[in-house]
């Protein structure tokens, strides 16, 4: 019987950055040494290019992907529209989908997602009293539990209208069945959006978003979506209530569009805050704005992470669930112009370049509290993925091929595609 279950040689760590052997037995990562003198079950040569964890997509709305396919163009997508129409358009696909329906398509997306090397996955999910219910939140832990042998996968139910009391309970029931529905220990979070400019009542919104916390002990990963000062005293008041509720280290805010529009004083003000409260940010690549300070925030300290968000659907017509795809748009929205002075074309160096693959693999983890199971160490999952490029700055300049992603030491996907063993959908 072979010492391993796979052998990879010739691998390029960028953890070590060195090349090196990496054996994996049981579902873990056994052993890393120079050479292994032994056999496996499957061998895998590198090449001298890079092996890295799988990358941790940190926001993504697996309940909405591909709700705007199905005909020749993208529905929905005739014209532009604000924020409110594209909540009507959901309402009724939604009044319209039924569970196993929404189930299918969160795992297309899902495998979508491991055949482009996640393994990682936190997805934001619309619960509502008003029409559909916990439709979406039943769909997507279904999925879940489906698909757990392709990936972690954390929810996070997010109610409109969250202050009034229908509000709370069916974002209460979402956390329930989230955390008692299937045989998947996996979090689930508090989620919710824009206190001022979807609720109107940012101390309501806030206290309500803690209170439910509280009474689960889960964490919170919240939109805050509001931009200029409205965004930064929401912010603001976010970590005020992350201190007096005791959640350091268990807030998370999503998209943070106001860090684009602030003074510099009060950016410090709030950086020096997220490092106190050890909140973390996430960015998506379709939202960032090319002016916020991305860089700032990650050489400050603050956990930065990334997300590919929406798939196909009312919100966005795009999107693969690429994580890698994503850094590289990160690369080119950053790249800034004459005016940026030292960060002018920063993240096209191979620092900044290093820093956006950090966003999508070592931020994320930290994100989502799996830092100490997460990466090329010995006894952790072996979710990992061989690429065809020797480096994280070339894997995103060319796009680099997923040669073989491996989870939980079983190879599910090779060159960009779901092994037919390993699919989910119907």
């Amino acid at each position: 019987m072979a010492e391993y279950d796979i052998i990879i040689r010739n691998a390029y760590s960028n953890e070590h950055d060195r090349t090196l052997a990496i054996g994996i037995a049981d579902g873990t990562i056994a052993t890393l040494e120079k050479e292994i003198d032994a056999g496996a079950d499957t061998e895998i040569d590198a090449e001298e290019n890079l092996v890295g964890p799988g990358f941790v997509d940190s926001h993504m709305h697996i309940d909405k992907s591909f709700a705007a396919c199905g005909e020749r163009r993208p529905k929905g997508n005739e014209s532009s529209f604000d924020f409110a129409e594209i909540m009507a358009r959901e309402e009724e696909y939604f009044a319209d989908a039924s569970v196993e329906e929404i189930t299918q398509r969160a795992l297309q997306n899902i495998e979508m997602a491991v055949a482009a090397g996640t393994t990682y996955i936190r997805s934001h999910v619309t619960v509502n009293h008003e029409t559909f219910g916990l439709q979406n939140m039943e769909a997507v832990t279904a999925a879940r539990d489906e698909a757990s042998h392709l990936a972690d996968i954390q929810l996070v139910p997010a109610a409109r209208h969250v202050p009034d009391e229908a509000g709370k309970r069916i974002l209460s029931d979402a956390i329930e069945l989230g955390k008692h529905s299937g045989s998947i220990n996996e979090p689930v979070l508090v989620g919710g959006s824009d206190p001022a400019g979807s609720n109107k009542n940012i101390e309501g919104t806030i206290e309500a978003w803690f209170d439910i916390a509280s009474e689960h002990d889960v964490g919170l990963d919240v939109h805050i979506q509001d931009g200029g000062t409205l965004g930064g005293y929401t912010l603001e008041r976010l970590l005020e209530y992350t201190e007096k509720n005791g959640y350091d280290g268990r807030v998370t805010a999503s998209h943070c569009f106001c860090l684009s529009h602030l003074p510099e004083w009060q950016i410090d003000g709030l950086i020096d805050e997220f490092n106190a409260r050890e909140t973390s940010v996430v960015s998506c690549y379709q939202s960032t704005r090319p002016s916020m300070p991305v860089r700032e925030l990650l050489e400050s300290g603050v956990t930065l992470a990334h997300g590919t968000d929406n798939d196909r659907d009312f919100v966005f017509p795009h999107g693969n669930a690429d994580s890698l795809e994503g850094a590289l748009v990160e690369s080119t929205k950053l790249h800034g112009d004459r005016t940026f002075v030292d960060d002018y074309r920063w993240f096209d160096t191979n620092e900044g370049l290093g820093w956006l693959w950090s966003m999508i693999t070592e931020q994320g983890a930290t994100a989502l509290d799996i830092e100490k199971q997460y990466g090329l160490k010995e006894g952790n999952p072996a979710n990992l993925v061989v690429f065809d490029e020797p480096s994280p700055q070339w894997a995103i300049i060319s796009q680099a091929t997923r040669r073989y992603v491996i989870k939980d030491g079983t190879v599910v996907a090779r060159d960009g595609e779901l092994l037919p063993e390993h699919k989910v959908t119907e």
